[in-house]
């Protein structure tokens, strides 16, 4: 082998990015929420997420034994960073209109924060005929139900209507959110999107509520990226 070769080699390994196990699943899975948002719950793969990391398809088997095992962990991943809206929102020392806002607002606001995400949540929340229904059917529970829990909230403090379902508003509150993203994503005008928003909260909130000032920052709509940033201050 010529000195030429060897440098070549060493170099490469020089190149090569030496992680610890937690280090390199965690790369892995990077890498497989990106080439599922990009090919679709169904269209990812073993070797789709080799090819992203750069790493031989076996070793991404050494992580993920199985295609099933491969998406559930890209779900866990989506659903780890929606549950996270729940946790500051559930705080009782929030008051409620500002919880309600901050879960509906914590979905659109992942279009920016989280885009491959939000693709990926997008999909599944319409995959009725799919396996991972029944499960995304249970993450669904948990955000309505921490929406149906402010509302209750606010019922109690009399910033929202007592008349109210709590279940039922929470539930039209969680679709006017996926509407809105849908919206974003189609490059609605912000006036347009300010205006939904305040007619998706306005209607449960009784005078002695705060009241609401909406701010939506709106971008074109770009066939070629899924996120779609939106500002809001209430």
């Amino acid at each position: 082998m010529s000195d030429e070769s060897v440098r070549g080699s060493a170099g490469a390994r020089a190149r090569a990015q030496r992680l610890s196990p937690e280090e390199r699943r965690e790369q892995l899975l990077a890498c497989a929420v990106k080439v599922f948002s990009e090919r679709g719950l169904g269209g990812g793969n073993h070797a789709l997420v080799a090819a992203e990391a750069k790493v031989s398809v076996p070793t991404v088997f050494v992580y993920f034994k199985t295609h099933e095992a491969l998406v559930d962990a890209v779900l866990d991943e989506v659903e780890q960073i929606y549950l996270a809206k729940m946790v500051h929102a559930e705080s009782a020392e929030m008051p409620a209109l500002e919880a309600i806002l901050h879960l509906s607002q914590g979905l659109t606001q992942t279009l920016d924060t989280h885009p491959a995400h939000a693709r990926l949540f997008r999909e599944w929340s319409v995959c009725v005929h799919s396996e991972h229904w029944p499960r995304y059917l249970r993450l669904y529970r948990k955000l309505t139900r921490a929406l149906a829990k402010a509302i209750e909230r606010g019922q109690r403090d009399g910033s929202i209507h007592g008349e109210l379902n709590a279940e039922d508003e929470a539930a039209i509150l969680y679709a006017g959110a996926m509407a809105l993203m849908q919206m974003i994503e189609t490059g609605a005008p912000a006036d347009r999107l300010n205006k939904f928003q305040r007619s998706m909260i306005l209607p449960v909130l009784t005078l002695n509520a705060l009241p609401i000032k909406a701010v939506v920052q709106a971008r074109p709509a770009d066939p070629k990226r899924s996120g779609r940033a939106v500002k809001a201050a209430y």
